[in-house]
Formats: C-alpha cells, structure tokens, sequence
C-alpha cells in the first residue's frame, strides 16, 4: 500500500488527515497504518477492548509514549 493509499483511508477514518501521519516516513507510515487500520477494524474483539490491551501492554513495558 502506497503513501497516498494510508492517508486516503486515514481521511476516511478520522474525517481528516492527521499531520502526524503526512510527516512520517514510509516505511513508518506503512508499519503503523498496518498496526492501526488491525485496531480500528470490526473484528471479534471489540475495538475498545484491543485499544486497552495496547494501553495495559504500553504501561507494563514503561512506555513513554
């Protein structure tokens, strides 16, 4: 998937293009999209749910982010 591919589905997504993502270089863009795009999908676990097991798997790691 190609740069304009990712932020055109990151517009469809949040409604606009996030500038943090336009400033990304591709190789980031493309691993991070992939990430998101598995977060945001309607999948068997629900949204919310894989959205706190990220947040409980950064705050076990001592993520500073």
């Amino acid at each position: 998937m190609n740069r304009q591919e990712i932020l055109s589905q990151a517009k469809e997504n949040f409604g606009i293009e996030p500038d943090w993502m336009s400033d990304m270089p591709d190789s980031v863009l493309e691993q991070y999209w992939a990430t998101l795009s598995w977060v945001l999908a309607d999948t068997k676990m629900a949204a919310r749910d894989k959205a706190l097991v990220a947040f409980g798997a950064a705050s076990a790691i001592h993520c500073g982010y």
